[in-house]
């Protein structure tokens, strides 16, 4: 069943002082490339003439800084939004193009529903959103939210765009369902003893449910749904998606896996790339060409993964389905998903 997660107050700063500049950061482009970027975007010539003046250019060894006027930025068609910020994603000094704001979505209205939102910061926000794949996307936050005055609207803003939609889990029992087998699947890697629990749920001979989370280790039982205490340490840095997956089947988590060199040791010491049939609690990789990993998901069941996406306080632990993981890590480099499992578990 899907649900909204929505991230408290004290997680959202709706500060922003104003600016009539986005600044985007360009890493190894040529004159050619910008002139293919431009053109892939289907600028028209008057744009290209505002975003090619001279004064709002800054070029420092292979590092290209362009000041894109408030209003060139607020023209901009969602298609050539989309491309130049898929462009402007891969360079992680772009806040705002590389970690936007994503909501899965088959329409705009789903992400501001029963938001309390004035009806024109709605339609103003509208205007800035684009799309990829099966989410919406919105980056220009440093720009707009100076345009509203009301300190309440701006924090009402940023809970809203700051929603996930993720989803209760439910495991149905039947007369029929094999037990035992069950018991193997959500037990067998953790060691977690729910044989019991799932023979109580079965013993009146009928149908029943039982919400995914009870199966979980405790990891990720105590986190799932939740939000970071931005007063936690490690709420802004280190707890972010493979810090997760590293300590999902963890009693307490190892704060090895606080450093992110230690993060990329466990990953080739204590994992092995596997194939065929994913099982409950493999681990997938998104990776670019380079080798540098992008994000990493837990497998459930059933192509549903448990998920952090940032490492942000308004990034909750949420269950989403991996295609829409997938879109909501959209590049204009192809990704490479592998699935991982730790080595201590003999393949099958």
């Amino acid at each position: 069943m899907r649900i909204l997660t929505e991230p408290p107050e004290q997680n959202i700063s709706a500060n922003a002082p104003a600016t009539d500049f986005s600044v985007w950061l360009f890493k190894g482009y040529t004159p050619v490339m910008f002139t293919e970027l431009w053109r892939e975007a289907e600028l028209s010539a008057d744009e290209i003439a505002t975003i090619s003046q001279t004064e709002n250019w800054e070029t420092e060894g292979e590092i290209t800084r362009v000041k894109a006027p408030k209003s060139f930025v607020f023209g901009l068609s969602p298609s050539a939004r989309n491309v130049i910020y898929s462009a402007l994603s891969v360079f992680t000094e772009n806040t705002g193009q590389h970690e936007p704001y994503r909501f899965r979505a088959e329409t705009e209205d789903i992400w501001f529903q029963n938001s309390g939102l004035k009806p024109e910061t709605i339609a103003a926000v509208k205007k800035l959103l684009y799309r990829r794949g099966t989410s919406v996307l919105f980056s220009d936050q440093a720009l707009f939210l100076p345009t509203i005055a009301s300190l309440d609207e701006r924090t009402r803003l940023l809970k809203t765009l700051a929603r996930k939609s993720t989803m209760l889990l439910k495991l149905r029992l039947t007369p029929e369902s094999d037990i035992e087998a069950l018991e193997n699947y959500w037990g067998g890697v953790s060691s977690k003893d729910i044989g019991a629990l799932l023979r109580s749920v079965s013993r009146n001979g009928g149908s029943a449910t039982i919400d995914i989370i009870h199966l979980l280790p405790r990891f990720a039982r105590d986190r799932l749904y939740t939000y970071p205490n931005p007063n936690d340490p490690g709420s802004l840095t280190y707890m972010d998606c493979h810090w997760s997956v590293l300590n999902f089947f963890k009693p307490v988590p190892d704060p090895r896996y606080e450093n992110i060199d230690e993060v990329a040791r466990a990953f080739i010491n204590d994992y092995h790339p596997v194939t065929g049939r994913p099982k409950y609690g493999d681990i997938y990789l998104f990776t670019l060409p380079n080798g540098d990993v992008l994000h990493s998901c837990v497998h459930l069941a059933d192509n549903i993964v448990l998920t952090k996406n940032g490492a942000t306080p308004s990034s909750p632990w949420i269950l989403m389905t991996l295609d829409d993981v997938i879109a909501f890590y959209p590049s204009n480099l192809p990704l490479d998903i592998q699935r991982y499992r730790p080595k201590s578990i003999i393949p099958e």
